[in-house]
């Protein structure tokens, strides 16, 4: 297996907004925040080119029953969980 790592791209940070808009507008209210984690986040660090995001919910139950209703499809890339629509 073959990693890439990139000099940092300060796209990183706008890429993890638009990605966090999208989110938000899935989950609604039960969205209480969204992190930009991991080497992405970091200004100048090199750093695999995958944002890592951590969306803090109100309520997992109602989030996994909102995944189930709109056939949100996830995936998971090296034990993280990613949102394919």
């Amino acid at each position: 297996m073959v990693v890439v790592v990139a000099k940092h791209d300060p796209k990183w940070a706008q890429l993890f907004q638009e990605e966090a808009q999208r989110i938000r507008q899935i989950f609604g209210e039960e969205i209480v925040d969204i992190h930009h984690i991991g080497s992405t986040s970091v200004p100048g660090l090199q750093a695999k080119p995958i944002l890592d995001m951590m969306p803090v919910v109100r309520d997992i139950l109602k989030v996994e029953c909102r995944i189930d209703q709109k056939k949100i499809q996830l995936t998971m890339v090296n034990a993280s969980w990613i949102c394919n629509e």
